[in-house]
């Protein structure tokens, strides 16, 4: 087994459903939890709820834009788009992110296709903003060259390990790889989403079922 594998294989903290909001931007602060308006009320009520029972939420933030008013969200491995979310109805999504069988009261629509995620966020971390967005732009160049119509791929904020830069997240499957460069974007997309062969060295493991 190379030593690559071995540094950064289970390095994934457990969580269970991946809720990513659309800000159309990638100046987000350093933590989003310090974010004004309801971004930072997400992440600070996301936060609080890392620690209880199941099914474990993670949030961060995307560059793909909203919709319309209010906030967005992504969600994995549900596959699922909430469309303008506010103040006054983020409770009711909060509940729906942090139980095994979301209600259905809000508002969803369906996310097709597949999804990449490559964190960029240089606020946080300057080795995942030198890092992430040559990484993002070959796997975009990689889908072209396949032609996988159905993939997109989108920057996110800090997901965790900045240390295993570049980070690549795999939805809806929920599949992390770490270290990657642009030289790995061929091997993710050919190898990962046309024929369905994880790249193993660059697997930092892959998040839980709710």
């Amino acid at each position: 087994m190379p030593s690559a594998e071995r540094a950064i294989a289970g390095t994934v903290k457990p969580y269970h459903r991946h809720a990513l909001a659309c800000t159309g931007t990638r100046d987000w602060p350093e933590r989003l939890e310090d974010a004004e308006g309801l971004l930072g009320r997400m992440a600070r009520d996301v936060r609080d709820h890392r620690e209880g029972p199941p099914p474990i939420p993670k949030l961060t933030a995307t560059d793909e834009p909203a919709r319309g008013t209010g906030v967005d969200l992504l969600v994995f491995p549900d596959a699922v788009r909430y469309v303008g979310v506010r103040e006054t109805s983020w409770p009711s999504v909060l509940e729906d992110l942090t139980s095994e069988q979301p209600s259905g009261a809000f508002r969803r629509e369906p996310v097709h296709g597949r999804w990449l995620f490559v964190c960029v966020h240089a606020a946080r971390d300057e080795r995942c903003g030198r890092c992430g967005p040559p990484v993002l732009e070959a796997l975009r160049r990689s889908c072209d060259e396949e032609e996988l119509a159905d993939v997109t791929v989108r920057a996110t904020s800090h997901v965790g390990g900045h240390k295993y830069a570049g980070n690549v997240l795999v939805y809806p499957e929920g599949v992390w790889y770490g270290t990657v460069v642009p030289d790995d974007a061929a091997r993710i997309v050919r190898g990962h989403l046309r024929d369905g062969r994880l790249a193993e060295e660059l697997h930092r493991g892959s998040m839980l079922t709710p």
